[in-house]
């Protein structure tokens, strides 16, 4: 027994759930309010035979007790597969990265940031010297609550108060410059002094919660006029978002992030309810600031002052941020994946400010006119092509010209042929050119080939005495589902392009992370399909993916390559449905049994899950008539002759 399946027996999913939301027996399953979303119908159903849990409303999802730790506190598979052997009380193997002398370094170092944000917080709630830093947030709008919930504080005046506060406290200077709290004096060895002094202090939390860092606000006219924590092991401002650890439930419920630059925009939003808003801290949006929400949504909304730092300044972040979004449409869309699998692409669009107004100011003098203008953001590249249709310069000849210079490489820059000519055509008609003289002018957007798409030569060859039918046959004639995606991740794994290449050639149907039962064999198609690229380098290197590899019976070519593929994506879906349908009548049969009425039931179903409901059986009948694999069949002997 591997440790995954040892800490998954020993682990009471009606417990761990029960233990956060509140369950009701309803025959031989519990059912709840789902945890993920709001609802007024119970539609959460946890099946303790099957040792698995599922949403019938809104989220369509479910899983086991390691995916529903995941989602519900935001932890990776080997985070959550750690908390679960722990409370289990099994060993885990020793594969930790930092050695236990390393881990209590870290956590001394969280003490201290935590320690730190206690003491601002006292200093500015209770103290006579926060006076002046109450008042500046009365002023601005900011109520004793939120000042409480985002545990707001004041740095005092003076060199080594907080220094000494410390030491009190049993922590060390090395731990207090490497917190990045203190600041090394030159040519003093071992003195140093506070980094913060009579700032206004907002703790930068992660994802958990933990304080990793500080923004300080200077409440005079000290400069910079704000200042913030050093990168350190924990802290990255480019890597970091203020106030993701309160703003994550509300960016899953909602399906969006709004991203603002500062802190009073984050304290004023969160305080008139729109909670899924945090702050890139007035640095230009990042790619690291991108993945730290990736998990959470696909969907983002950018507001930019536009009068913080010129127009000039202002364009060219946009400008930046839609450059990431577009790499990360085309990762997604699986030109640089491992996979070639269809995912929902990422959106960024932009909210546009009323002239030298900030979102603090929008939403705290009318909130309506905040949420309207998120709901009418507009596309980032469709923004900016509106942006050159607005300057002055854009009625000149010349203008247009430059307009077109800055723009045209953002257009031939998109994968898809049909976004391009789209853009394309918006631009001549935001400009007031005639299409056909502007592609004069520049030229058609090129059609882009899809980046990691190789050209399939011999090297995939079968072995003697065997076929395709061996690879998918075998794994279909084995009853335990791990081995379908075992001989599936091989097959991805073995031949990375191909199968990308023959998945999107025979439209097979996509399969995502709930479809591998196995937590190990879920995280690691996580990983293939939505990972970042130095996930995924480490994903393939890793031993589970290299034993995968070893069990591989043979090479293939690319005809049996397709047949192979077609085989077990078809018994993958099949087992999916097959589970999916169960549950669905093992949880109407319970609700009825509760409740004495079949339509009542069904009724709570919602129109959502009935679409679902539809969908599955259409893909089932094309699973049992083998729609695919003749597809793949004739496919083949198409490109074989």
């Amino acid at each position: 027994m591997t440790v995954v399946d040892d800490v998954k027996s020993r682990t009471d999913i009606v417990e761990l759930i029960g233990a956060r939301v509140p369950l009701k027996k309803a025959g031989r399953t519990f059912k709840a309010n789902c945890p993920f979303h709001t609802e007024r119908t119970p539609s959460f159903v946890v099946f303790p035979e099957r040792g698995t849990w599922r949403c019938f409303g809104a989220c369509g999802t479910g899983g086991d007790v390691f995916s529903f730790l995941e989602r519900a506190d935001n932890l990776t598979f080997s985070e959550a597969l750690s908390r679960l052997a722990e409370q289990a009380g099994v060993a885990m193997p020793n594969t930790r990265k930092q050695t236990e002398t390393e881990q209590r370094e870290t956590d001394a170092l969280y003490t201290a940031l935590q320690n730190a944000a206690d003491y601002f917080h006292r200093i500015l709630s209770l103290s006579p010297a926060g006076e002046t830093a109450r008042r500046y947030l009365q002023d601005r709008g900011i109520d004793e609550q939120t000042v409480s919930d985002f545990q707001l504080g004041l740095a005092p005046h003076g060199w080594e108060i907080l220094k000494s506060h410390l030491s009190d406290l049993g922590h060390s200077e090395a731990q207090m410059l490497a917190a990045g709290l203190v600041i090394e004096r030159e040519g003093e060895d071992g003195s140093s002094y506070d980094r913060f002094r009579g700032r206004l202090m907002f703790p930068v939390r992660d994802t958990k919660g933990r304080v990793i860092g500080f923004g300080a606000r200077a409440l005079d006219d000290s400069q910079p006029k704000y200042l913030n924590s050093p990168q350190t092991a924990l802290f990255d401002k480019g890597a970091a978002l203020y106030a993701i650890d309160r703003a994550q439930e509300a960016i899953r419920s909602e399906g969006e992030i709004v991203l603002v630059e500062g802190y009073m925009d984050v304290l004023q939003a969160h305080q008139r309810g729109f909670r899924n808003v945090a702050a890139i801290m007035g640095t230009a949006l990042t790619e690291r600031q991108v993945t730290l929400a990736r998990g959470l949504t696909r969907r983002y909304a950018l507001a930019l002052d536009p009068d913080a730092a010129g127009e000039a300044a202002t364009r060219r972040n946009i400008v930046d941020a839609w450059d990431i979004f577009r790499q990360e449409v085309v990762r997604v869309r699986g030109g640089v994946t491992s996979l070639g699998i269809r995912r929902e692409l990422p959106s960024l669009r932009v909210i546009a400010l009323p002239p030298n107004r900030d979102p603090d100011d929008v939403i705290r003098n009318d909130p309506d006119e905040w949420r309207r203008r998120v709901e009418e953001a507009t596309p980032i590249l469709d923004y900016l092509i509106q942006w050159e249709a607005r300057t002055p310069e854009a009625v000149t000849p010349e203008g247009r010209r430059e307009a077109v210079s800055r723009i045209f490489p953002l257009i031939t820059a998109l994968d898809n042929p049909f976004e391009q000519q789209a853009a394309f055509a918006q631009l001549a008609a935001a400009l007031k050119i005639d299409e056909s003289k502007l592609e004069a002018a520049v030229g058609r957007p090129e059609r882009r080939l899809q980046r990691g798409r190789a050209v399939v030569g011999n090297s995939g060859i079968a072995a003697p005495g065997g076929s395709a039918a061996d690879i998918g046959g075998r794994a279909l004639e084995d009853e335990r589902g791990d081995v379908v995606e075992e001989h599936l991740l091989a097959l991805c794994l073995s031949n990375e392009h191909d199968v990308s290449e023959a998945w999107q050639r025979l439209n097979l149907p996509d399969l995502t992370e709930d479809h591998f039962w196995d937590p190990v064999n879920r995280d690691l198609w996580r990983v293939l399909t939505t990972g970042s690229h130095v996930e995924q380098a480490e994903a393939i290197v890793s031993n589970h993916a290299r034993q995968l590899q070893s069990a591989l019976p043979m090479k293939l070519d690319r005809r049996g390559l397709g047949r192979a593929l077609g085989d077990l994506v078809r018994r993958m879906l099949e087992r999916q449905l097959k589970r999916q349908d169960e549950e669905d009548a093992l949880a109407v049969a319970s609700l009825t049994n509760e409740d004495g009425d079949a339509g009542e039931a069904l009724r709570a179903m919602t129109e959502e899950t009935r679409r679902r409901f539809t969908e599955r059986i259409e893909q089932l009948r094309a699973v049992q008539t083998g729609r695919w694999n003749r597809d793949s069949r004739q496919t083949d002997g198409e490109y074989s002759g």
